[in-house]
C-alpha cells in the first residue's frame, strides 16, 4: 500500500460537486487532461472497461454515509509500515 502525498484529500462542498457534474456533462467524450481528478460520483460514467466494482463502491459510499464503515486499522498500519520498509530498502 503506497500513499501518494501529491493528491489533496479535501472534501468537496456540495457546490463543488455540482460544478464537477456540470463539467463532466459539458466535456463528455473529450480526453481528460493530465493530472485530472476523479471523484466517486464520476466512477459510474468512467467504468467502460469494468475494472471497478461499482456495486462495491456504492456499498462503501452508503456505509460512509450511514457511519457504519468499519476499517481494519491494523491492516492499514501493517501496509503503511511495509511501504516504509520498502522505501528504506530502495534507498539503502
Amino acid at each position: 500500500m503506497k500513499i501518494d502525498q501529491t493528491n489533496s484529500l479535501t472534501r468537496l462542498t456540495q457546490s463543488d460537486a455540482l460544478d464537477q457534474k456540470r463539467n463532466i456533462k459539458n466535456t463528455e467524450g473529450a480526453a481528460a487532461p493530465a493530472g485530472s481528478k476523479t471523484t466517486l460520483s464520476q466512477i459510474d460514467t468512467q467504468n467502460a472497461n469494468g475494472d471497478i466494482d461499482t456495486a462495491r463502491v456504492t456499498e462503501i459510499r452508503q456505509a460512509i454515509a450511514d457511519g457504519t464503515l468499519q476499517l481494519d486499522t491494523s491492516k492499514i498500519a501493517d501496509g503503511l509500515l511495509q511501504s516504509v520498509r520498502d522505501m528504506l530498502d530502495e534507498r539503502g
